[in-house]
């Protein structure tokens, strides 16, 4: 598993991305995160607090190894706010769950019946996220003993 349990953590099969496909990455993983966190009351009260707490990402990896991204939230002082990681990321990594719960069994011939984007249901941002998700491939996202990995259009999922 990717990652520590106190940073989302995204790993990238290939050092070497498309920038318009790591960049729609960053746009809706940000968007989907935010929006969990709304819906969680300490996210919720945290976000509201002016001026906002900011997404942060450590880069580490490259030259021939896999490229990952470790996600934190601080605030304007530059100080983690751990309490906003763990609602942020905890209710992201459940609605992640979610939409893969309904993500369907594939048939003999191992193609979906319907595509993995379609999963997400009602949940817009989720539905953007997992679609740039599909489109880089290679992709394991981790959080607190949770990862889900996407490659060659096959979703793997571990809880722990």
């Amino acid at each position: 598993m990717a990652g520590g349990g106190d940073h989302l953590t995204i790993r990238l099969n290939s050092a070497t991305q498309h920038v318009s496909g790591l960049s729609s990455l960053l746009r809706t993983l940000q968007a989907a995160v935010r929006d969990a966190a709304q819906k969680t009351e300490a996210g919720a009260k945290m976000l509201a607090a002016q001026p906002a707490p900011v997404m942060g990402v450590t880069v580490r990896g490259g030259a021939g190894r896999p490229l990952e991204l470790a996600f934190h939230f601080s605030g304007p002082d530059g100080i983690a706010i751990a309490e906003l990681d763990a609602a942020a990321f905890g209710a992201f990594m459940s609605e992640l769950a979610a939409a893969l719960k309904i993500t369907p069994q594939r048939t003999l011939w191992a193609t979906p019946l319907r595509p993995l984007i379609r999963s997400a249901g009602d949940n817009e941002r989720m539905r953007l996220f997992l679609e740039d998700m599909s489109r880089i491939g290679g992709v394991e996202i981790s959080w607190g003993g949770r990862m889900v990995a996407l490659s060659e259009g096959r979703v793997e999922s571990t809880s722990g």
